[in-house]
């Protein structure tokens, strides 16, 4: 019995081992008949087919007829008419514009007229000019820088710039004493100027200056400057007695007479030079 038993195991496994070599034949002939892919090259899935969802288009609004646009547009306003203004509200409008203009112009010519008014005082209407020598000494030392204002008529006791009568290639700066129609008379090669006396003194009171008539001056002069006084009873329209404020140190009217007032540049009002001396000059 043990024999039969094994005898038949044995067919079974070799009908399984059969079997077994079968099946692993055609599978090998299947896979033969497949394509196999080119090395490098990957296999494209399908996509799903995307759904796309139609979009919804929005109602096309046709233009509306004219008639029924102009139905619903607002009304439109009609102009109001002017009030008739009166007499007395167009005069004050008259008058309110006027005094407009006014101030426009002011406001234009304002500035002109400052600018004007600088130009001709302080540029066309002075000059500068430094000071040379000692013959205004204290009042004007040696290299002081004044301006000079130009003026028609100078007043007394003022100093003032000029050409000299007598050769010289600078502007003389002097003090004026004597004025047009001050009295003037001379004793020996003294001169006396006057200009509140309405008359010559007497001969006999000339002698004594303590008997002179008050305000009169009495300077020494040169024998030109002597001849051309002694002629005179006033000083003439026109001329100027000068002298310099250091009467030790100074070539002035003693020395060559009147000065023309149309010598005359200007008076010396202002000292600009140097800085520790700045101001008005008098």
């Amino acid at each position: 019995m043990d024999e039969i038993k094994e005898r038949f195991e044995r067919l079974i496994r070799q009908l399984k081992r059969q079997f077994n070599k079968n099946k692993k034949t055609k599978n090998k002939s299947k896979n033969k008949n497949r394509k196999h892919p080119q090395p490098g090259l990957k296999k494209k899935r399908p996509r799903p087919t995307e759904q796309v969802e139609p979009k919804s288009e929005k109602p096309r609004v046709r233009p509306r007829p004219k008639e029924e646009i102009v139905g619903i547009s607002k009304p439109i306003n009609k102009k109001r008419k002017k009030r008739k203004l009166t007499k007395e509200e167009v005069e004050r409008l008259r008058k309110k514009k006027r005094q407009d203009s006014i101030i426009e112009i002011i406001k234009f010519m304002l500035p002109v007229v400052v600018f004007a008014i600088f130009v001709f005082f302080f540029i066309l209407n002075t000059s500068p000019h430094m000071v040379d020598g000692d013959s205004m000494k204290p009042t004007l030392l040696n290299g002081d820088r004044v301006i000079v204002r130009r003026t028609k008529e100078p007043r007394r006791y003022e100093i003032i710039t000029f050409k000299p009568p007598v050769k010289s290639e600078f502007q003389y700066v002097k003090r004026v004493i004597g004025m047009p129609g001050d009295l003037v008379w001379t004793e020996g090669s003294d001169l006396f100027i006057n200009h509140q006396a309405e008359s010559l003194p007497k001969v006999s009171e000339l002698s004594a200056a303590s008997e002179l008539p008050d305000g009169t001056i009495k300077v020494n002069l040169s024998e030109d400057s002597l001849d051309q006084m002694s002629k005179l009873k006033k000083i003439p329209k026109g001329h100027y007695f000068v002298l310099g404020d250091n009467r030790n140190n100074s070539s002035d009217s003693r020395t060559f007479g009147l000065v023309d007032g149309l010598a005359i540049e200007g008076v010396v009002s202002f000292r600009f030079a140097p800085f520790n001396n700045i101001g008005w000059i008098k």
